[in-house]
């Protein structure tokens, strides 16, 4: 069932769980997300970065994504994560996205941060032509980025937030409360006090970048505090890359078997990929369980 993500998000803050969104890049990716979904009777975002851009044609993955859907009978959006231009959120529209987020924070060289009034300007065009096709839209509001404890620069302002929604019309809103893309150096400070007051002023559903690596309570707490989407991609490669080590190291020993014994040597790139997909889908399933997901499809 495709659907928008605001629609399941909007449902999500309402009943006090979150939607997450989780990032593919291959088709053992999409695999572990829809399947954890599946497993957990959970509704999911499957998202595709525009730096996917730079490795495959995101058509091709939204092909395997749309094949695999059919098979699947949870509530499911496709979505674009970190669209940098209107060109880009446009491409994945025409694909058949569900919803696009269009990051205006920062220009597209992903560093140099726009202007408000920049960030309103692509940010209202992209809802413009997004809502005309049934399209909702993320928007992104401040910088994201870890902070001490008690520091304030670079997260978003709640009175800027609540006239961000309003000129712009976007129906969910990254907000910048002390998380980071990757992995933390030592344990993220989550800024509770701000995602409340923001919360208290933007009606629509919050969500949060850089869920890999925040500890479980303060995930739950912001989920009780107004965060309906958590976006997830680290988790997902660290547990692909320590499931084909694993599996490498294997292939290695039976090689080294294989040559002792006067054998042959196996090549199955399937002995790589199958576990490291087992373990992709464990690692969506347990963010599921977290964000009290599950058992809600």
């Amino acid at each position: 069932m495709l659907l928008p993500s605001a629609d399941i998000a909007r449902r999500a803050r309402q009943e006090g769980w979150a939607v997450g969104a989780f990032n593919a890049v291959n088709m053992e990716s999409i695999q572990a997300i829809l399947g954890a979904a599946e497993q957990e009777r959970s509704p999911v975002i499957l998202q595709i970065t525009q730096t996917t851009l730079s490795y495959t044609e995101p058509e091709d993955l939204y092909a395997i994504a749309l094949s695999a859907a059919k098979r699947i009978t949870v509530p499911l959006a496709i979505h674009l994560d970190h669209g940098r231009t209107f060109e880009v959120a446009m491409r994945f529209i025409r694909m058949g996205a569900t919803s696009v987020m269009i990051d205006g924070s920062l220009q597209p060289d992903g560093k140099t941060p726009r202007t408000y009034d920049e960030n309103v300007a692509i940010t209202r065009d992209v809802v413009r032509a997004a809502h005309a096709v049934g399209v909702s839209v993320e928007g992104e509001l401040g910088l994201l980025g870890q902070v001490a404890a008690g520091e304030s620069t670079g997260l978003t302002d709640p009175e800027q937030a609540a006239r961000f929604v309003a000129e712009t019309g976007v129906d969910l809103l990254a907000v910048s409360i002390g998380t980071a893309h990757g992995l933390y150096r030592g344990t993220p400070h989550i800024a509770h006090d701000r995602l409340r007051e923001i919360a208290a002023r933007v009606q629509i559903p919050l969500v949060m970048h850089g869920g890999t690596g925040v500890p479980d309570p303060d995930v739950r707490q912001a989920v009780t505090e107004g965060i309906g989407k958590v976006n997830i991609d680290t988790q997902m490669r660290v547990a692909f890359f320590e499931a084909c080590s694993a599996q490498i190291r294997l292939a290695e020993a039976q090689f080294a078997k294989a040559d002792a014994e006067g054998g042959v040597r196996k090549y199955d790139i399937r002995s790589l990929l199958k576990p490291a997909r087992a373990a992709m889908q464990e690692a969506v399933a347990n963010r599921m369980r977290v964000f009290a997901s599950s058992g809600k499809a």
